[in-house]
């Protein structure tokens, strides 16, 4: 999947996040961080949390280098990258 692809993934999962709900694809693609998405840091790793317990059924978990890296966007999607490739579960759609 490539960087797009998990833009887009990124987007959808965040409308179904209290956090991210009103968000569209057009605001996550313009977006350079993740204040910019009006998210805390705090929501930042709930939300990721989140995507961890959805696509991975808990076979991941949440590593501390990762933390720096979800400041900004493109941060944020090579961590969603890195638990889909390192998920023992296929992830679900």
């Amino acid at each position: 999947m490539g960087t797009d692809d998990y833009r887009h993934k990124f987007a959808e999962f965040l409308a179904t996040q209290p956090v991210g709900a009103g968000l569209t694809y057009e605001q996550v693609a313009r977006a350079t961080t993740r204040q910019e998405l009006g998210i805390s840091s705090l929501n930042m790793i709930t939300v990721l949390l989140n995507y961890i317990k959805k696509y991975t059924n808990g076979t991941v978990t949440l590593r501390p280098e990762w933390v720096p890296r979800l400041n900004d966007v493109d941060g944020i999607l090579s961590v969603l990258r890195e638990i889909d490739e390192s998920a023992v579960e296929p992830a679900r759609p």
